[in-house]
């Protein structure tokens, strides 16, 4: 079990084997690709906003059930790429108004967790690609203000 993070203190970072002897560290990981194996999950800790809540709460908004093919894109800012997936959302003066076209994200945790106002329950998504077979992601619903959506994106 690692902490990555608690209550808003970075108390760990991830490691593999090579980059944790150069830095005198444990490893966290094992090679270097990702979260991968059996039984390894992934826990963030939630709060009690509901997602209706959320949407009522939001003048205008993208409302996002589902991020996909999320991959690294800069290691030093933990920049990250993917797209949204199986549903995205105008929201207009608190109510969903209307499906719109997926779009393309560049953000890191850092920033849109700096950015938080408000999160549900954790809850137990589907694994994501990269914790592999028996993996599980624990979420809570999120909102966030100002996250960046680079481009609008063809994909179902």
């Amino acid at each position: 079990k690692v902490v990555w993070i608690e209550n808003g203190v970075v108390k760990n970072l991830n490691y593999d084997r090579y980059w944790a002897q150069k830095q005198g560290k444990q490893p966290t990981r094992a090679g270097g690709g990702g979260f991968r194996g059996a039984g390894r999950s992934l826990r963030m800790m939630g709060g009690t906003s509901s997602v209706a809540d959320m949407v009522k709460s939001t003048e205008r908004g993208v409302l996002v059930t589902r991020f996909w093919y999320i991959r690294p894109v800069d290691a030093r800012t933990i920049l990250y790429t993917g797209l949204t997936r199986d549903g995205t959302f105008l929201v207009e003066n608190g109510k969903v108004t209307r499906p719109i076209k997926n779009f393309r994200f560049n953000e890191s945790p850092i920033f849109f967790l700096n950015n938080l106002e408000a999160m549900g329950p954790s809850i137990r998504i589907n694994a994501s690609e990269n914790l592999g077979a028996g993996g599980a992601v624990y979420m809570p619903a999120i909102k966030v203000r100002d996250f960046t959506f680079s481009s609008l994106s063809d994909a179902v």
